[in-house]
C-alpha cells in the first residue's frame, strides 16, 4: 500500500491526476486494475478525494502503460507515438546551440507527427509564449494531455540549459479540473488563467539565449527517467523564493557549499526571522529550497556517466556518499543509481 500524504519524506502526486492519465489506456482496453495492483496501488483508495500516491509508483505505472500500448502519448491523440518518439525528439534538438533554437526545432518536430494539436513558439518583446492550439480533429481524450505536454516542455527547456525555468503565466482553454491544486507543482506556482482562448506557457525571453549544455549521454539518462521530472516540486513561488534559489545555486557552483541563511539575510539587509517569515508566506522554507537546489545539481550531474556517485555527492556538498544517497532518495524517491539507470 502506498504511504499517505502525511509521510513528509514521501514525494506524492494527486491520484486524480494520475487516473486522468489512464483514460486513454482504458479506452484501449488495458487492464488498469491489474496494472495498479502490480505497482502496489489499491484501485479503491485511488477514488478517495484528494488521495495521493507515491511518485515512484506513478512513474512505474505510466512507464508500464506506455510500453504495453507502444504509445508514448498513452492513447490521448488519434495517432499513437511509438517507443522511440521521445528519444528522437530529444536527439533532434540536443545539438542546437541555444534553448531558443532547440525549442523551435522541437515545435517543428512535433507538428510533423501530431495532427490533433498545433504547436508554436513566439517571442514578443521580452516574453516568450509556447502555445498549443486544438485542430479541427478535436480528438484529444482529456485536457490532462495539454497539462502534461506543457509541463514536459517546461522541464525540457530548463534541462537543456540546466536552469530552473520560471514561468510568468499559464493560460488554459478549459475550466479548473478536480486536481487543479496540483498545478502548483506542475507549473511551479505560476499564475493560471482558465477558460482562455489558447493554451500557453509564458516566460522571460532571456532563457532563449542560454546555451544548450546537455549531451547525448545525459540525454539518455533524461529519456529513461521520463515522466519523473513533471512530478518533482519546486518551492519557488515568489520573488523571495526565487532570489534565494538563485543565490544558493550560485554558491554551490562557486564553492560546492550552500550559502547559509544568516549570510543571505545579511546580504538582503534582513533579519533571519524576517526572511523565514517571508518564505513562509510564499509557502516554503529555506531548507526546502536548499534541498531542491541540491537535488537539481545532483540530477544534472547524474546525467553524466563519467562522474561516479562519490563525485556527484561532493558536487552537492556531501563528504559521505551514504549521506548523499539517503538525501537523494528523500528528494526523488529513487537511489542515485536507479535514477541514473532509469530502473524504476
Amino acid at each position: 500500500m502506498p504511504q499517505k500524504m502525511n509521510d513528509s519524506k514521501q514525494i506524492t502526486v494527486n491520484a486524480e491526476l494520475v487516473l486522468r492519465m489512464l483514460d486513454g489506456p482504458k479506452r484501449a482496453g488495458i487492464a488498469i486494475e491489474k496494472l495498479l495492483s502490480s505497482c502496489n496501488l489499491n484501485p479503491d483508495e485511488l477514488q478517495r478525494p484528494d488521495y495521493r500516491i507515491p511518485v515512484i509508483s506513478a512513474v512505474e505505472l505510466l512507464q508500464r502503460v506506455g510500453y504495453l500500448m507502444d504509445d508514448e502519448f498513452l492513447g490521448f491523440i488519434s495517432s499513437p507515438l511509438p517507443h522511440g518518439y521521445f528519444r528522437q525528439s530529444i536527439l533532434s534538438i540536443i545539438h542546437q546551440p541555444t534553448v531558443g533554437a532547440a525549442l523551435a526545432q522541437l515545435m517543428d518536430f512535433n507538428n510533423v507527427f501530431i495532427n490533433d494539436l498545433r504547436f508554436e513558439i513566439r517571442k514578443k518583446r521580452k516574453i516568450v509564449n509556447i502555445s498549443i492550439q486544438r485542430t479541427s480533429s478535436d480528438f484529444v481524450v482529456d485536457n490532462v494531455t495539454i497539462d502534461c505536454i506543457m509541463a514536459i516542455w517546461h522541464r525540457l527547456a530548463g534541462w537543456l540549459c540546466n536552469e530552473v525555468l520560471i514561468l510568468n503565466h499559464v493560460q488554459l482553454d478549459y475550466s479548473p479540473p478536480p486536481y487543479h491544486k496540483e498545478y502548483r507543482y506542475l507549473f511551479y506556482g505560476a499564475p493560471i488563467s482558465f477558460n482562455s482562448t489558447i493554451n500557453c506557457i509564458s516566460f522571460d525571453a532571456h532563457y532563449l539565449d542560454l546555451p544548450v549544455v546537455q549531451t547525448e549521454a545525459s540525454a539518455k539518462v533524461y529519456i529513461r527517467r521520463a515522466p519523473l521530472d513533471i512530478f518533482l516540486p519546486q518551492d519557488i513561488q515568489g520573488e523571495m523564493s526565487r532570489s534565494i534559489h538563485e543565490t544558493l545555486r550560485i554558491s554551490f557552483t562557486q564553492s560546492r557549499q550552500p550559502a547559509e541563511l544568516q549570510e543571505i539575510a545579511e546580504e538582503m539587509d534582513l533579519s533571519t526571522q524576517t526572511l523565514r517569515r517571508r518564505l513562509t508566506k510564499e509557502g516554503t522554507s529555506f531548507n526546502a529550497i536548499k534541498s531542491q537546489v541540491r537535488r537539481d545539481i545532483a540530477m544534472h550531474a547524474l546525467g553524466h556517466p563519467e562522474l561516479s556517485i562519490e563525485e556527484v555527492a561532493i558536487q552537492t556538498g556531501y563528504s559521505e556518499p551514504a549521506a548523499f544517497i539517503r538525501a537523494f532518495k528523500s528528494w526523488t524517491g529513487f537511489t542515485p543509481a536507479k535514477f541514473r539507470l532509469g530502473v524504476f
